[in-house]
């Protein structure tokens, strides 16, 4: 019995196959980036509970699902809000006393790789009732995910832009948590 090579429109098929199923990039889900209820739970200053809101969220961009995952501004608004829901920041709908503008700077994401590390770059501004800067801090927060996660290349880059996103929204809460009133 002979094995016969396969021919040139297999291939070529095998290989279109390939090619369509790495290009299904899809956008991050804000769930996945929400910091969880037991992660937020930190002491805050008093003047912030329940008294924060999001005036502005900017700079994210779109998932084009031929090139890679990235994290729109709506997406992170909605990580965002969630997770500062969670910690008890959130104000009702009239009591804002410290609006907060964030944008989102952008995400360095590998090209390749086995280990996907992203780091995601995010700027803050919180304001006081005043309209005074209370906080003003640029963050980065890297976060790798690995072949574990997924050995689909395209999935682990989301799945590591999602966990990049959680740890810098982590990090904020830290500084919200740090923050003492002059």
């Amino acid at each position: 019995m002979t094995i016969t090579p396969p021919r040139k429109p297999q291939l070529f098929l095998a290989f279109g196959l390939l090619f369509g199923l790495s290009a299904c990039a899809t956008p991050s889900e804000p769930t996945l980036m929400v910091v969880a209820a037991t992660q937020a739970a930190t002491t805050y200053p008093p003047p912030l509970r329940h008294a924060m809101c999001l005036r502005t969220v900017t700079g994210g961009e779109e998932t084009n699902p031929l090139w890679v995952s990235k994290v729109d501004s709506q997406d992170f608004k909605a990580a965002l809000t969630g997770s500062m829901d969670n910690a008890g920041l959130i104000a009702g709908q009239t009591g804002c006393q410290y609006p907060t503008d964030v944008n989102v700077l952008g995400l360095s994401q590998p090209a390749i790789g086995l280990d996907m590390t992203v780091t995601s770059h995010v700027n803050y501004k919180v304001y006081d009732p005043a309209g005074a800067p209370i906080l003003l801090e640029t963050i980065s927060a890297p976060f790798t995910a690995t072949f574990s996660d997924s050995p689909i290349g395209f999935v682990r880059v989301k799945r590591a832009n999602e966990g990049s996103i959680r740890a810098n929204i982590t990090q904020f809460l830290d500084k919200l948590a740090a923050w003492k009133r002059p």
